[in-house]
């Protein structure tokens, strides 16, 4: 019996995911969510632990490497896969279903994202499960359908928090639907939303235990004073460039489409897309936003697009059935320049500088640390968790390697994973990342150590092979502290 066909093009591109695990290198923040799955914890102060205990289960297979950090997301990744082509046959047929398979591997963004060590890559994953049982639930009769919907929804919040926006999908879809709002009048759906909330209750109950501080992080990220004004037009450009730069025309037919429809899966699908998507829309006219942030909410549009290329009724879907072979042609020569410029980088596009150095710097780091006592810390100043987290992963030592907190400054979760006061008095390997930041940095070390001293020269690390023009290179600089002093908090 032959496979249908969008099973085989599942197959047909395997290869190609799985290649990309080991091509594309670690990324500061995989780097960081590894030292989270080295810190086992109900909840972390940026995330939910979703990510962490994927990644924890993966390195039990693979260790410390980038099957290890990925494995289990490469699984969430396909996983998505299949869930969106089965909702994309049982809506539009068996030839949607090939076009969702295609979009989504093709999607710049999501498909990366969504096989490394990101929380996005459980999100979408559940996101797509909970849309997916939510639509049995509505169409069947059994309310009980309803509960496994909750507790896939509670794994969505357990991923990333923006899955909250799945109860306003829902809620809303249901209250305009003549047809389905009966659920509103039967306990099922709010008891769905009881057993979401037991399964995020390991959150509930770390943010409880640490005075809330996950959720009031998240929240004040929304709230925020912008660091430069709202950019709404640029969140739109964004948002075609990095998920949709191929098939814009496509998402545009298939947005109007799901705007005027009165089908009631397509109603579905818009409910589930437009509520997050216009939320961080609105937000990017006060502060600018990240990219990820609405990633999710294309999933219920990949679907409808899918729809609009497969029936071919309108004069973008026919163009799309006509050119799919050339798209797919075209997206695989797109994901190997991509490749290619995270290795060496293409000219007159902004290399990445985030994977670019660990190496070079952690053996620099091991070496000079040789001469300290056993008992030496490192301490890694510079953007974000970038450097802390990049050093731990690279030389293996999550729990010796610690963040800016040590001098005072912001260190997002490495906060929670080292009191200072019991470094008091011990030496440690500093290793400050080179530019307008090093001089404050250092500065700040001053404070916190009796004495500190030059660990040998700068460290410099050209930003990837320069085939064709010159980047100026990443510097570090090492320094010796002796006799930490934790820093005064008011």
């Amino acid at each position: 019996m032959q496979a249908p066909s969008w099973v085989r093009w599942f197959l047909a591109l395997l290869p190609l995911r799985i290649a990309l695990i080991p091509i594309i290198p670690i990324l500061p923040e995989e780097a960081y969510h590894w030292n989270f799955a080295r810190h086992l914890d109900w909840g972390y102060y940026d995330h939910p632990p979703m990510i962490a205990w994927a990644i924890a289960a993966g390195r039990l297979v693979f260790g410390d490497t980038s099957f290890g950090i990925r494995a289990v997301t490469l699984l969430f990744s396909l996983g998505t896969t299949i869930l969106l082509a089965r909702l994309a046959k049982r809506t539009y047929g068996d030839v949607a279903a090939v076009w969702a398979v295609i979009l989504f591997t093709f999607e710049p963004v999501a498909l990366p994202v969504s096989e490394a060590g990101f929380p996005d890559s459980p999100l979408l994953f559940f996101w797509t499960l909970t849309m997916v049982l939510v639509w049995r639930a509505i169409e069947g009769q059994d309310g009980r359908r309803w509960l496994a919907a909750g507790a896939a929804l509670g794994a969505a919040m357990l991923s990333k928090y923006t899955a909250i926006f799945l109860v306003a999908s829902v809620f809303v879809y249901l209250v305009f639907s003549k047809r389905d709002r009966r659920w509103l009048a039967t306990p099922w759906p709010y008891l769905a939303g009881v057993v979401a909330l037991l399964v995020f209750t390991p959150v509930i109950s770390w943010n409880w235990r640490h005075d809330w501080a996950s959720f009031r992080f998240q929240g004040g990220r929304v709230n925020e004073a912008p660091g430069a004004s709202g950019r709404p037009g640029r969140f739109l450009l964004n948002q075609a460039l990095a998920v949709l730069p191929l098939t814009l025309p496509l998402a545009v037919a298939a947005a109007m489409r799901m705007g005027r429809s009165a089908r009631p899966e397509e109603q579905f699908l818009r409910a589930c897309a437009w509520p997050i998507v216009l939320f961080f829309w609105g937000i990017s006219w006060l502060r600018p936003t990240h990219v990820l942030w609405p990633l999710a909410g294309y999933l219920g549009l990949i679907v409808v697009m899918a729809g609009v290329a497969a029936e071919g009724a309108e004069k973008i879907g026919r163009f799309y059935g006509r050119v799919r072979n050339g798209l797919v042609a075209l997206s695989c020569v797109a994901l190997l320049g991509g490749g290619f410029h995270l290795v060496w980088f293409l000219p007159w596009i902004t290399p990445i500088q985030g994977p670019y150095g660990w190496e070079e710097v952690a053996a620099r780091a091991r070496s000079a640390r040789a001469g300290l006592p056993e008992s030496a810390f490192y301490l890694a100043l510079g953007r974000k968790y970038t450097v802390a987290s990049e050093l731990a992963y690279r030389l293996n030592r999550p729990f010796e390697v610690h963040g800016a907190h040590l001098v005072g400054e912001n260190a997002l979760q490495y906060r929670y994973w080292c009191d200072p006061e019991a470094l008091r008095g011990k030496e440690a390997l500093i290793v400050i990342e080179g530019g307008a930041r090093a001089g404050p940095a250092l500065e700040s070390v001053k404070r916190c150590f009796d004495a500190v001293e030059p660990a040998g020269d700068e460290v410099v690390v050209p930003i990837g092979r320069h085939p064709l023009i010159e980047e100026p290179p990443l510097r570090f600089q090492l320094w010796k502290g002796r006799g930490y002093r934790p820093p005064v908090t008011k």
